[in-house]
């Protein structure tokens, strides 16, 4: 029921379908972290560092800084996320998603070149050739498109 009032309070401030739908992904996928209390956490970071070592090839020392930056990306988008449900106030989902978009940003710098190129081209593949792969991903990451269209659309510099 909070799912669908949150929706109801979101769907005002949106008009592209592709961000309609990939906000309705990204906040499932929170919704499901969340529901699983404290594990919820390690799942998150797990999920996403799975994905994204396949992908990338993180080193042996990114993988520490991949998982404390997973860690602590969940704990800030959790907080946000829990304020923004019993509020479904307009500024906390502006705040919730412009999160998101910043976190991409965060993890994108952290990959070196060759990883980024590897990260971007995946994800643009998926977009382009496999609609389910990329919903999956969408879920959890921006595509270069679709991080572009969000930034353009909650002007986000």
């Amino acid at each position: 029921m909070k799912k669908l009032l949150l929706l109801f309070v979101l769907l005002p401030m949106l008009s592209s379908a592709q961000i309609e739908k990939t906000i309705k992904l990204k906040l499932a996928v929170m919704q499901n972290f969340v529901s699983k209390g404290e594990e919820g956490q390690t799942m998150f970071w797990q999920t996403k560092g799975k994905i994204t070592f396949g992908i990338v090839n993180y080193t042996e020392a990114q993988n520490y800084q991949f998982k404390e930056l997973f860690i602590n990306q969940y704990k800030e988008l959790e907080t946000i996320y829990n304020k923004m449900i019993v509020s479904q106030d307009e500024r906390d989902t502006d705040l919730y998603i412009r999160t998101l978009i910043r976190q991409e940003d965060d993890y994108r710098k952290l990959l070196t070149a060759e990883q980024l190129a590897k990260y971007t081209k995946q994800l643009a593949d998926f977009e382009k050739n496999n609609p389910q792969a990329n919903d999956s991903y969408s879920s959890l990451f921006f595509s270069d498109n679709l991080l572009k269209e969000f930034k353009t659309k909650f002007q986000y510099k």
